[in-house]
């Protein structure tokens, strides 16, 4: 009897112990986009957004950009002039040169922000 104590309560304890230590994995990016012109391509895995652009991610936001491009293989968002960028979350943001070309690169796999 007190084998199956000891069996029953160790059995219990997996049990909830798998649910309480599981760890959910985002397997993709979440990315909410629209604009005036949009044109896929499937074998480059790009997008390009151009006229009006809104984009949100879970670490960036952006409105009336001119063009976005989206490069699925390079995990790159290419932002070219937004007028209302918000950054919300980056583990890293750095800047290149002394250009005013008001790009914005943002990784999405490292998540970091480049400003060119």
């Amino acid at each position: 009897m007190k084998r199956l104590f000891t069996i029953s309560g160790i059995f219990t304890l997996l049990l909830f112990s798998q649910n309480t230590f599981a760890q959910e994995v985002q397997s993709e990016l979440t990315m909410t986009y629209k604009g005036d012109n949009i044109k896929k391509n499937t074998q480059e895995r790009t997008i390009i957004l151009n006229g009006n652009v809104m984009l949100k991610t879970k670490n960036i936001s952006l409105v009336n950009a001119e063009k976005v491009t989206i490069d699925e293989k390079n995990n790159t968002v290419t932002i070219y002039n937004p007028k209302d960028f918000k950054l919300l979350y980056a583990k890293t943001i750095s800047k290149k040169g002394e250009s005013n070309k008001n790009i914005i690169v943002y990784n999405t796999k490292e998540e970091s922000i480049t400003f060119q």
